[in-house]
């Protein structure tokens, strides 16, 4: 299964961060005191450089899910490469952490058919896209003009990601909108 959306008429959004770059103690802090369950879509060498960072996340119903290991484009890969890719930070998780998210984001959001079967071979059963970003402290809703129940974000972690929250803050109180846990609103 596949969504960039979450079909819902509760008033929520869902935070979806990327890669884990820049590993800003403000931007945890952030989400800590807000208590923003967000989904972190990690890539293993900036995992593996500090795994308590992101697994804060974790205390306000986060989560953390695979990213893939190298940040590659999957879309034309084989299926043992994007196995090996997709599942492969997908264990990274589970070893460092004890468990994984059971969401895949493709980088790029770049993925084909062999990337599901590829994700559902070790137990992910959603991969995640996006139809909003953050970027450079704006929330692009791709020419929307307001939040939608169900909105998918996503941005990074790179210098930009404080300013990002922030944005989003501001949008979300204007309008009403809280950050849910993602995983709470996909199936198992």
């Amino acid at each position: 299964m596949k969504v960039s959306r979450v079909d819902t008429t509760d008033k929520v959004v869902f935070l979806t961060i990327d890669d884990g770059i820049v590993k800003d103690p403000r931007v945890m802090e952030f989400l800590l005191d807000r208590r923003w369950p967000a989904t972190l879509f990690l890539v293993s060498g900036e995992f593996k450089k500090d795994p308590l960072y992101f697994a804060q996340i974790l205390t306000v119903g986060g989560n953390i899910s695979s990213h893939t290991l190298t940040h590659p484009e999957l879309k034309g890969l084989g299926y043992d490469e994007q196995r090996r890719q997709i599942c492969g930070m997908k264990g990274a998780i589970e070893t460092m952490l004890g468990s994984a998210g059971h969401l895949f984001r493709p980088p790029y959001g770049s993925w084909d058919d062999t990337t599901l079967k590829a994700a559902a071979s070790c137990g992910i059963n959603v991969v995640v896209t996006w139809n909003s970003e953050l970027w450079e402290g704006n929330v692009d809703l791709a020419r929307r003009p307001a939040l939608q129940p169900g909105d998918v974000f996503l941005t990074h972690f790179r210098y930009d990601l404080y300013d990002n929250l922030l944005a989003l803050e501001a949008r979300m109180a204007a309008e009403g909108f809280t950050v849910a846990n993602l995983e709470d609103y996909l199936p198992n």
